[in-house]
């Protein structure tokens, strides 16, 4: 499909943030001129508590005009790849952003050596809105280098996310599936779909298409993704972190003993449930050889509903509306506003997102496709455009950006009470058994997957400190080792198991997915203690959502009521796990 088919009312609607493209290179202009005004207050900008006040003021409004810029031009890239007007905008913002990184690599220094000045100019109530910001800046004074030091660190920025761009504009071409003769397109938007036909050699088709693409293009991508790696390590290092993981978790004030806590509680002591889980479905489907292509097909036989994009939001306005109308107020708001890309098209970018700033919607990106993974997805991805929606409306533009660290939590709240709410609504035995399984294969991604993906990450890292050689069989060995470890011995690896590694997008990131897995502990204590009509968790979860980046991610959490450093709120998700596989197999 081409973009210029889909119906207007299904693109979003960026025009939003620049009504021309003037408006775009006039703000980009005034950038440039308020990053001149702060180079030119480096001298001064400690001087007295005013001067203090101003410099950050403007460099507030720095970011907002950066952060605005940024969200028109990847918007506009990610499903306009070709149009280079767009890439030239996009260019000319990470120009700019690379200019800023340079020209004021003083910042962290010249605060740093001045803290205790620092400290009282922030008992002034005009800068109460830069308290917490400024006293993480002080927080990082064991890790910050000679003025030399950090301006040179800095002039490699232009330099330092090469590898993760090149794999943003790597767009791959997949042979077609033929299926009864005829031939149906292949991308990442339908290949799922794919997987999940009852017919093995269909399944075996579209992985073997999909993922020798990567296969062939390996050295590439395993340079790429080694280029990942040795940038954490070497930022690590130079920053005097003991490891990348320890600089990754630095900014969220987090320690890396709840890290390795994910990771055993997932990898270890619980693993066993999710190889139960898969015995089951090898049991059920009758597969005397399963592959791990063959994991996504549905053991309990329901034709699902597809859905159109207006029956979606009737849905989803359902579920909310336990957080009340002003939620779903904003849900329609993003539809009415044109907030959400639906459509997947040729060269769209992969996958779905929500991204924005305060100065912009929180736009969602997404491959719509009418299953009830699209449904899926698109609640998800509004729990995120919600956060942000209501950390801008309640918080300055200082604080209102929450940490990677809790950016799951809201979005997968609204998953978990999706498949609930399917759940009550189930019409029949198999109807109801087909979303216990929706709900299980939910839990297995976020508790069991991620963690192994976590895993895998970490391992790479680990690779690059040392100095470890980081070729394509390296990395494809070490995944396919992990793979068979995850799935157990009911399941047989594809040889193109090594190369899925290359496919995921959170691989060129810094330490991601264990978030996804403590997002979805935390819903799971959230949403079962919502839907037992616990209005104080619901309050408590609504200000969360208000809170943005106003206090550490830890302690925004356990104002939320939900503790990330307690062991029970992660045995608690995997003895919710247990209960739900136990009830499934008593209806099969």
């Amino acid at each position: 499909m081409d973009r210029k088919n889909i119906n207007i009312n299904e693109t979003w609607d960026l025009s939003l943030i620049y009504h021309t493209h003037d408006e775009f290179y006039k703000d980009l202009e005034l950038a440039k001129e308020d990053l001149h005004k702060l180079i030119q207050m480096k001298e001064s900008f400690l001087n007295n508590v005013d001067i203090f006040l101003e410099f950050h003021e403007l460099y507030t409004i720095l970011s907002r005009r950066i952060q605005k810029l940024y969200s028109f031009a990847h918007l506009h890239c990610d499903v306009e790849p070709q149009h280079q007007e767009y890439q030239t905008m996009l260019a000319s913002v990470f120009a700019l952003f690379d200019q800023v990184t340079a020209s004021l690599d003083f910042y962290d220094v010249m605060m740093i050596e001045a803290s205790d000045q620092v400290h009282l100019y922030l008992e002034d109530n005009r800068l109460a809105d830069y308290r917490y910001t400024l006293s993480e800046v002080l927080r990082g004074k064991s890790h910050i280098l000679s003025q030399e030091m950090e301006s040179l660190l800095s002039k490699t920025s232009s330099i330092s996310d090469i590898s993760s761009q090149v794999f943003d504009a790597m767009r791959l071409t997949y042979d077609d599936v033929e299926i009864d003769g005829k031939k149906q397109t292949l991308n990442s938007a339908t290949l799922t779909e794919f997987l999940k036909n009852k017919d093995a050699n269909v399944r075996k088709q579209a992985y073997h298409h999909f993922f020798k693409e990567y296969q062939k293009f390996e050295n590439v991508f395993a340079t790429t993704l080694g280029g990942v790696m040795k940038k954490d390590a070497f930022y690590a290092e130079a920053k005097k972190f003991n490891s990348p993981l320890e600089a990754s978790l630095f900014d969220d004030d987090v320690p890396t003993s709840l890290f390795y806590k994910i990771l055993e509680k997932a990898n270890v002591e619980y693993r066993p449930l999710f190889h139960r889980y898969n015995a089951l479905k090898k049991k059920v489907l009758g597969l005397e050889t399963m592959y791990n292509y063959d994991l996504n097909v549905p053991f309990v036989q329901y034709d699902t509903q597809k859905y159109t994009i207006d029956e979606c939001f009737d849905i989803i306005y359902d579920v909310v509306k336990v957080f009340g109308d002003d939620y779903v107020d904003i849900i329609k708001k993003a539809r009415q506003e044109r907030w959400i890309d639906f459509h997947p098209h040729n060269q769209k970018r992969i996958g779905a997102y929500s991204s924005g700033c305060y100065d912009t919607r929180p736009y969602i990106l997404m491959n719509f496709i009418g299953d009830y993974q699209s449904l899926s997805t698109m609640i998800h991805e509004l729990g995120h455009s919600v956060h942000t929606y209501l950390s801008c409306q309640n918080q300055s533009a200082v604080n209102c950006d929450y940490r990677i660290f809790v950016a799951e939590v809201a979005s997968t709240v609204n998953e978990t009470l999706l498949i609930h709410y399917m759940l009550e609504h189930a019409s029949s035995k198999e109807e109801k058994a087909y979303f216990l399984y929706e709900l299980l294969e939910n839990c297995v991604g976020l508790i069991f997957r991620q963690p192994m993906y976590a895993e895998f990450e970490d391992i790479l890292h680990t690779w690059a400190k040392n100095g470890y050689p980081i070729s394509s069989q390296k990395i494809t060995d070490l995944y396919y080792q992990k793979n068979a470890e995850y799935y157990g011995k009911e399941i047989t690896m594809d040889k193109y198991v090594g190369y899925s590694c290359y496919y995921i997008p959170h691989f060129y990131y810094n330490y991601y997915v264990y978030k996804y897995t403590l997002g979805m502990t935390v819903s799971l204590a959230i949403v079962s203690r919502i839907l037992n009509g616990d209005t104080q968790q619901k309050e408590a979860y609504l200000n969360f959502l208000k809170s943005g980046g106003s206090q550490s991610p830890v302690d925004l959490l356990k104002n939320a009521l939900v503790n990330p450093l307690e062991d029970r709120l992660y045995d608690d998700a995997y003895h919710y796990f247990q209960t739900m596989l136990n009830e499934l197999e008593k209806l099969l």
